[in-house]
C-alpha cells in the first residue's frame, strides 16, 4: 500500500456519515421524550406544593388580620388594604395561585370545622383541590 492510498482512505473515512449522524439525532430525541415523560408529573406536583404554601401564607395573613381587628376578613381583598388598625398583610401578586387564578375565600370554614375560613385553589389538569387545612 503506498502513502498516497492510505492518505486517500484516511481522508474519507474523516467524518461522520448521514446515516450516523441520523442515528444519534434519533437516539437524543428518544431519551428526550423519556426525560420529559417523567419530568412533567414532577412539575405538576411542584407546583401543587406551591400552591399549598400560598394557601397557608394567606391563612397566616388571615390570622393576622383576626388579630388586628377581632373579626376575620370579608374577603381576600382585605389582606391587601391599609388600614388604622394594620396592613397590608400581603403583596396583591400573593392572592394569585400558580396557575395564575385568585385562591378562593370561604369566610365560613367548613373544611377547618369553622375554626378559620378556607383558602383553596384548584390545580387544573388533575382538578385537586388545595387549601389551608390538613389531609381529608
Amino acid at each position: 500500500m503506498t502513502l498516497r492510498t492510505h492518505l486517500s482512505r484516511q481522508a474519507r473515512r474523516s467524518a461522520f456519515t448521514l446515516m450516523e449522524m441520523l442515528i444519534v439525532v434519533a437516539i437524543i430525541v428518544a431519551l428526550a421524550g423519556i426525560g420529559v415523560v417523567y419530568i412533567i408529573p414532577q412539575f405538576q406536583k411542584s407546583q401543587e406544593g406551591v400552591a399549598k404554601a400560598g394557601a397557608m401564607a394567606l391563612d397566616q395573613a388571615s390570622q393576622m388580620y383576626f388579630k388586628d381587628h377581632n373579626h376575620w376578613p370579608q374577603s381576600l381583598n382585605d389582606l391587601i388594604q391599609k388600614d388604622e388598625n394594620g396592613g397590608p398583610y400581603v403583596q396583591p401578586d400573593a392572592l394569585n395561585d400558580p396557575w395564575g387564578q385568585q385562591y378562593r375565600y370561604d369566610p365560613n370554614g367548613a373544611n377547618n370545622a369553622g375554626m378559620k375560613p378556607d383558602i383553596s385553589t384548584t390545580a387544573p389538569g388533575t382538578q385537586k383541590v388545595i387549601g389551608n387545612w390538613g389531609k381529608k
